[in-house]
């Protein structure tokens, strides 16, 4: 008998032709995600660059003395029988800016930067092409301003002031000013401080003020990308690239308190866990910051962990941050570099670095 002709396909060809289909699509999806992160990079890169070439601009004019990290709006202009500064700060019409709006660095640092919003605001989903009406967004994480600044979210220009790309090592770089008694006052600024290898407490150049005071311009960190977190008892995770910026930044540690870190585990029990997968930042867990907390599991290690209400620096489009140094070169640094304080404070000369009071 003569045997019909077999057409179209067995269950199994047809499964190995879905697979092979799926293999294909995933390493396609793989490769375009790469290609959008690295266009996400590299036009990050770019805002940065022209933030420090604005910053560099500034201390040129005024004889290398260095952007101020905060001035609290009495220092700007002054209180009720107190000495000020007398500043005042002006949009790109001309029109006197609410000096609420200038505490932070973006409006002072605008003109340096023709008022352009890219390098601030580039990052930002309902993109800004004017920073006068920039308004804040009320971020997916609810944040606790401080006091000082939580009063202007529902002014024009606030969106500038409070969620730029790039946050300011402004305790650290140019200072933190604040009015006590009347008379601006430097935070930190009589802080002695001590670190490994030295003897008693030391007191000097704590704060940068002018570019000379920088002993090392290549590695200090003036501007890094960043986001605000407020404390929580539990982990971060899931954070994606479009949280809203902050307009300062600070290390792990700012004088002796514990800001930000990862784990809270032991050296040995970080090293003995290989479980990293839920980690939104991938850090190595050898090199997990060691701080502790009663509610970590072991799923948890390697996790951000925020222990106060603080802008941190944030990898907004992968694994490492991106952060401008003080000599206007710009670069990528993982969070495990950043734990390093002699990235931060222009005197550490060790990791291991508190002051106070």
């Amino acid at each position: 008998m003569k045997q019909s002709r077999r057409f179209g396909f067995t269950i199994i060809e047809l499964l190995v032709v879905i697979s092979i289909i799926v293999i294909l699509v995933g390493l396609l999806s793989a490769g375009l995600s790469g290609a959008i992160a690295t266009g996400k990079r590299t036009k990050e890169m770019n805002r940065l660059r022209q933030m420090m070439l604005a910053w560099t601009m500034y201390s040129g004019q005024y004889e290398e003395k260095l952007l101020p990290g905060f001035l609290e709006t009495g220092v700007q202009q002054g209180a009720q029988g107190g000495s000020a500064w007398q500043v005042h700060y002006k949009n790109k019409h001309g029109s006197e800016l609410d000096p609420r709006l200038c505490q932070t660095y973006p409006w002072r640092l605008a003109p340096y930067l023709d008022f352009n919003s890219e390098p601030i605001l580039g990052y930002r989903e309902d993109t800004q092409d004017n920073l006068d009406v920039s308004m804040y967004l009320d971020p997916p994480i609810a944040i606790t301003l401080p006091a000082t600044l939580d009063t202007i979210t529902s002014l024009e220009g606030s969106g500038a002031a409070l969620q730029p790309a790039f946050g300011y090592n402004a305790y650290y770089v140019g200072g933190w000013w604040e009015m006590i008694a009347g008379v601006p006052t430097l935070k930190f600024g009589n802080d002695g401080y001590t670190q490994v290898g030295s003897s008693g407490v030391a007191r000097g150049r704590l704060i940068a003020r002018t570019q000379a005071s920088i002993p090392r311009p290549s590695e200090l960190i003036v501007f890094s990308a960043s986001t605000f977190l407020n404390q929580s008892a539990t982990p971060y995770s899931k954070l994606n690239e479009y949280l809203p910026g902050a307009a300062w930044v600070v290390p792990h540690r700012l004088g002796v308190d514990d800001i930000w870190g990862f784990g809270g585990v032991t050296l040995q029990e970080a090293a003995a866990t290989q479980d990293r997968s839920a980690s939104p930042f991938s850090i190595d867990p050898v090199c997990a910051f060691l701080s502790p907390n009663p509610v970590m599991q072991s799923g948890d290690i390697g996790k951000l962990m925020v222990f106060k209400n603080q802008a941190i620096p944030f990898d907004r489009y992968g694994k490492m941050v991106s952060t401008g140094l003080a000599d206007g070169s710009v670069k990528t640094s993982s969070m495990t570099e950043l734990n390093d304080l002699r990235m931060w404070i222009p005197c550490a000369e060790a990791q291991t670095f508190t002051h106070a009071p």
